[in-house]
């Protein structure tokens, strides 16, 4: 079976307060979509719910269905609640202690702070132990394997029960021969026992990433393989030849065969489908530069996307503990609708990162919440209907947000409006520093970008934001409370390939060792995609390269300039983009100075129908026609405003929608202030302008 050529495509995106799912046919058109509370007991109960619902709204059988696109949390959950595995961890004689030392750093969030420490590793100093062997900078072996002392190793791990176990050698990247029969004894001493080596999850230099990149992978291997092995069976009984996909941490999906051996890279997989989404909708709109935020009720999920695409780094972390694996850059923060308020023993207001999430929720959900959230404030202040919330699917207890919100105003000293609006203030000032954090901080004048926000609660505070940060438009595209799951959707399928040179100096390389490497990571991912069901015409290769300057500590990722074979004049052409791409970053470039080829990657993409979003059937100039009626509002300066309702189905391509304005839709509202006022796209896409004043 070739994926997504027959049948609907489904997308799922688990999030803390709720599934989100969208559907398409096989062309990718017809896209809707569907929202349910997230389960957190069992994840694959609300998953299932979310595909039924999606299936009865689009009036379509579950056998339908061809292919299920997920989004997971489950590996982030583990590394939040720290639940994942018993790992133990082997490495080379002499570096035991590896995990502990890190690179003696402190948190860059917590620099100053003496009461701040690193996060522990997943694999404790005494569950670390060592293998005699050694192998050199240059790749020869030193002292060989002493397999003695891998069974020593093997006899300790069983007699602490682990769980899963990760192998991680000096320079196993240059040379994997003895990190693969470490890992052969492990398994034949400890059968059932999942072994994660180091050159297998990522085979480039910097040992201490590379272990823990392979830690973390095992230590999420059992939890990813038990939630998988659950979701696949109810997915098959349910709907038989549906094919269940999982999206990876790059922004690309992968089978469930691959994401069982590769866990860690499906870690923060759900957020990544926004920022994919985004990229996507941009440069259907003539956008290449955006800030894209997805504020969900748990998380608000930024990424930066320049020249229509995503931002992929090799240089990354995840809860704090670095990983070398390709992924989108992302940062996220504890900001959403379920974020909590609360006061501080100096009496400051304060919002988040605590959640109320799917269990019990905001107050307003009326299952047992009582303290007062971001979304309670929303709905006190008239910005959310309480009638028509999740499209009519849920009633949203006024009271109950009153009581909640009115709690925290008696401890300010204040009215019920400015606690509620207090709370709305500090978690966006809370969201404006996370996006400053990827652009800002790091040079980038974000006052030609866009800001594209979505989630549930994105539409809300999107215009507020982009004010704060003089940012050139507010963009809230259409289907924004399912917006990151239309992005899993659009994603490839998707398998990276990286091959480390050893550190070779650009002007002596050798083209055709370096054209050969290509061809063999090529190869592999065009076997791997081709035996997924992928057409050699729907298969992408793209070749990349790390380079850094001799004596320097890190390198810049970017992609090879000639699409043909490698040749001298090739290489000069990297070099002189690395130089460019050194210069925009850091503003200036050591002229002259060797340069060093780190690293060969290759991304091979199986490329799926494209997604299109549903357009207006019409156009005009005039919204009245889309207006459902009014209610009082409350902003900030002119109080409570009587501010008219708007229907987004209901709205044209061409209307211009003037503030103060509420739009409401089945999973999302939009907030207009007064003064702004909003284009209507001809998908519907709410656009804006904030350049006028």
């Amino acid at each position: 079976m070739t994926y997504a050529r027959t049948g609907y495509r489904l997308a799922v995106d688990v999030g803390g307060t709720f599934t989100d799912v969208v559907i398409a046919d096989a062309r990718g058109r017809g896209l809707s979509g569907a929202k349910v509370p997230t389960t957190p007991h069992d994840r694959a109960v609300g998953v299932m719910e979310g595909i039924r619902a999606a299936a009865a709204a689009e009036g379509i059988g579950l056998d339908s269905i061809a292919e299920v696109v997920h989004g997971s949390t489950t590996g982030t959950n583990a590394l939040i609640e720290r639940s994942g595995a018993k790992v133990g961890f082997l490495t080379t004689a002499g570096f035991r202690d590896m995990l502990e030392i890190g690179r003696v750093q402190r948190p860059m969030e917590g620099l100053y702070d003496f009461t701040v420490d690193r996060p522990p590793p997943l694999a404790p100093r005494h569950r670390c132990l060592e293998a005699v062997e050694r192998i050199d900078a240059e790749g020869r072996i030193v002292t060989p394997l002493d397999e003695a002392s891998v069974l020593v190793a093997a006899e300790v791990f069983a007699g602490q029960q682990v769980e899963a176990i990760a192998v991680c050698f000096l320079f196993a990247h240059l040379n994997p021969a003895h990190e693969d029969r470490a890992a052969e004894i492990l398994s034949e001493r400890l059968p059932g026992v999942p072994v994660s080596v180091s050159n297998r999850m990522s085979p480039e230099y910097r040992e201490y990433e590379r272990a823990s990149t392979a830690v973390m992978n095992a230590y999420l291997t059992p939890v990813m393989d038990s939630y998988l092995s659950n979701l696949e069976a109810r997915i098959a009984d349910a709907a038989a030849g549906a094919r269940l996909s999982v999206i990876q941490a790059n922004g690309g999906s992968t089978s469930v065969a691959q994401a069982r051996r590769k866990a860690v890279t499906t870690v923060n997989s759900g957020p990544c489908g926004g920022v994919v989404a985004a990229a996507l909708y941009g440069r259907r709109h003539g956008r290449s530069r955006m800030v894209s935020v997805d504020m969900g009720g748990t998380s608000f999920d930024i990424g930066l996307i320049e020249e229509g695409r995503s931002r992929v780094t090799t240089e990354g972390d995840f809860q704090g503990l670095p990983v070398k694996i390709p992924i989108i850059d992302l940062h996220i923060i504890g900001a959403g609708g379920g974020s909590i308020a609360w006061i501080d023993p100096g009496g400051a207001l304060n919002v988040g990162p605590q959640s109320a999430g799917a269990v019990p929720g905001p107050a307003c959900y009326g299952q047992g919440g009582g303290s007062a959230t971001v979304t309670d404030a929303n709905l006190v202040l008239g910005r959310l209907n309480p009638d028509n919330f999740n499209a009519g699917r849920m009633a949203l207890d006024m009271d109950a947000a009153k009581r909640a919100v009115g709690a925290l105003a008696e401890k300010m000293g204040a009215s019920l409006e400015e606690a509620a609006l207090g709370v709305v203030r500090v978690v966006n000032a809370n969201m404006t520093r996370g996006i400053a954090t990827v652009t800002i901080q790091r040079g980038i004048d974000v006052r030609d970008f866009s800001l594209v926000s979505f989630g549930g609660a994105g539409g809300a505070h999107a215009v507020a934001l982009a004010e704060e940060l003089s940012m050139a438009e507010a963009i809230v595209p259409p289907m924004p409370g399912t917006f990151s799951a239309v992005g899993l959707l659009a994603t490839e399928m998707r398998h990276d390939y990286v091959t480390a040179t050893g550190g070779i100096v650009a002007a002596e390389a050798d083209p055709a060792s370096l054209e050969a490497a290509f061809l063999d990571m090529e190869k592999q991912g065009r076997d791997l995609l081709a035996g997924q069901g992928f057409a050699d015409e729907r298969i992408r290769l793209t070749r990349l390269a790390d380079l850094k300057v001799v004596g320097q500590t890190y390198e810049l990722l970017l992609p090879l300039p000639d699409r043909g074979p490698v040749s001298d004049a090739g290489v000069a052409a990297l070099v002189a983009d690395f130089g460019a791409l050194y210069r925009e970053r850091y503003a200036f470039f050591f002229e002259g100075e060797p340069i060093e080829i780190v690293n060969l990657r290759v991304s091979a993409e199986g490329l799926n129908p494209p997604v299109d979003f549903p357009e207006s059937a019409g156009s005009g100039d005039s919204p009245a026609a889309a207006q459902s009626g009014s209610r009082p509002v409350y902003f900030d300066g002119p109080g409570w405003t009587e501010t008219p309702i708007f229907e987004r189905s209901r709205l044209a391509h061409g209307m211009m929608a003037p503030g103060p304005a509420v739009i409401e839709e089945e999973t999302s509202a939009t907030l207009v202030p007064p003064g702004r006022q909003t284009a209507v796209a001809a998908d519907l896409g709410l656009i804006v302008d904030l350049r006028g004043r």
